[in-house]
């Protein structure tokens, strides 16, 4: 039997939130100093998955992350359009598309030779 606890929704909404903040965020971070400016600590659901467009079309972003991001997008408004169970569902589906262009963008950096180290939701060279 597990005893691992399941993130709320609110969690998930953190932890999104978080990966899209505009000083600590790896997100735009990746994207560069060209890149969007991340949102807030307090971003509605609706500000998260502009951020996220914003982030799929930057130029810095890699075409496998852009696409991950894309669909994280989609799954916010989805959630924020949702009620209970249902936007609980699309909020789990954006967090793993995050964390899966977490993972590419650092597979990615390791491939081609750079240090990058992802801790604490940042990406640091």
């Amino acid at each position: 039997m597990s005893t691992e606890k399941r993130l709320s929704a609110d969690d998930l909404v953190d932890e999104i939130r978080s990966s899209l903040a505009m000083t600590t965020g790896w997100i735009p971070v990746l994207s560069g100093l060209d890149g969007p400016p991340g949102v807030s600590e307090g971003a509605s659901l609706s500000e998260i998955a502009q951020a996220l467009g914003e982030f799929a079309d930057a130029a810095a972003i890699l075409p496998a992350v852009a696409q991950q991001l894309c669909m994280a997008s989609e799954s916010v408004t989805a959630a924020s359009e949702a009620e209970g169970a249902t936007a609980y569902g699309h909020l789990g589906s954006a967090y793993a598309h995050v964390l899966q262009a977490r993972r590419v963008a650092s597979d990615d950096a390791t491939r081609n030779g750079h240090d990058l180290r992802i801790t604490d939701d940042r990406m640091k060279p």
